[in-house]
């Protein structure tokens, strides 16, 4: 019997190691990765709710570090972004323009690395594992900087397996979703087209 109980005890450990070890190597924070990806490609599908309407867009973004963000807006707008400023084609019209690069923009936020930063900022985030519909997904949650009533709080949903952003929820300070964007086709490219970013 006293050998008995030191086996026993010794296989609920070894159980419970591998238990753990399990889970770990299913359920892989995957920040680290989303941190490490200096190009990438996706479709986008954005609604915007606001007091009087629901706004939809479809929209690619094409990201590289170094030269900055580019999205193809329903094919009537392309908006590239740089340190400084948007510079905007009016594709339809003809008409190309810059504004200024405010950190609230509802385009801009829709890209990975905008969240990335506010992770960065903010120095905690808060995530969670959860199957959707089958799938493994990482839910990593992180609010704006600034104070923001219509941009409160940012929720992105990370597909475990393919290791890429499906979702990324907005809500307001009263907790309704005001911007909800989905992610289709994500490409972490090992090269990009430089003269994407070209602003003329």
């Amino acid at each position: 019997m006293k050998k008995f109980v030191p086996i026993l005890i010794l296989s609920l450990l070894l159980i419970s190691i591998v238990g753990c070890l399990a889970q770990t190597d299913k359920d892989k924070d995957l920040t680290p990765y989303l941190k490490s990806i200096k190009n990438y490609s996706t479709d986008m599908d954005m609604t915007i709710q606001n007091d009087k309407q629901k706004l939809k867009y479809e929209a690619k973004q094409f990201y590289s570090e170094g030269l900055g963000y580019r999205l193809e807006l329903n094919k009537e707008r392309v908006f590239i972004y740089t340190d400084d400023k948007i510079s905007v084609a009016d594709l339809i019209s003809g008409q190309k323009y810059a504004i200024d690069n405010t950190s609230d923009d509802v385009y801009k936020i829709s890209f990975l690395n905008e969240f990335i930063k506010l992770i960065n900022v903010n120095g905690k985030t808060d995530y969670t594992f959860k199957k959707i519909d089958g799938q493994r997904y990482e839910i990593l949650t992180t609010s704006m900087a600034e104070n923001n009533r219509n941009i409160d709080r940012l929720v992105l949903y990370v597909n475990q397996k393919e290791k890429s952003p499906r979702a990324l929820v907005i809500y307001d300070v009263k907790g309704n979703e005001k911007i909800i964007i989905k992610y289709r086709n994500f490409k972490n490219e090992k090269h990009i087209d430089k003269s994407l970013f070209n602003v003329n």
